[in-house]
């Protein structure tokens, strides 16, 4: 419901308290889901991770500016040692996140697809001053969303109905026969491979 907020059914009109259900209702959740999580100690990659868990981001590049901000300052409060403001690792976290779906996204031709060289690349001069985030911190936030990708549970679970659905009908003997695809499923099987 993050990112819905003007369109939902139940935010009652002008002069309601946020809290009631009145406008800057849902930025009230964001604040209280923001408040609700621990960063300390985290890696920024799976702090971003654990963030991302509980909704799904919106489209709209003004509310993810605004969800991703409420994260980096709740993990710069929560993790001093790991950047010198808020604003490095709001950078960063978009960054991330335009890094996983570059590197994830299907439609995205594998030659296209964001280099190691480029992240860091892309990542320069985003600390306090113009400074460069050191080369180990970047390599290691780029191998982790590599080897690891954001993903929301239901994503998880309708992957794996889809999977166990794709499973059934190639095992299933209703369909093993040739008159019902023109092959069988081996052959099918031995032509895809």
């Amino acid at each position: 419901f993050l990112g819905r907020e003007p369109d939902a059914a139940f935010v009652k009109g002008d002069g309601v308290d946020a809290d009631k259900g009145g406008k800057g209702f849902y930025v009230r959740v964001l604040h209280h889901y923001v408040d609700a999580l621990n960063f300390t100690g985290i890696q920024f990659d799976d702090a971003i991770r654990l963030f991302l868990s509980g909704f799904r981001l919106p489209g709209e590049a003004q509310k993810i500016d605004r969800i991703m901000e409420k994260f980096a300052e709740r993990f710069t409060r929560q993790n001093l040692d790991v950047f010198p403001s808020a604003d490095t690792a709001f950078i960063l976290g978009f960054s991330v996140i335009m890094l996983n779906t570059d590197l994830h996204n299907p439609n995205i031709k594998p030659e296209k697809k964001m280099t190691l060289k480029s992240f860091i690349r892309n990542n320069r001069g985003i600390s306090v001053d113009g400074g460069d985030l050191p080369e180990e911190f970047l390599t290691g936030i780029f191998n982790g969303i590599k080897s690891n990708p954001f993903s929301l549970k239901e994503d998880d679970q309708a992957r794996e109905r889809e999977k166990a659905t794709k499973e059934m009908f190639e095992s299933s003997l209703f369909f093993e026969g040739p008159a019902f695809f023109g092959k069988s499923t081996e052959e099918r099987k031995r032509d895809k491979f």
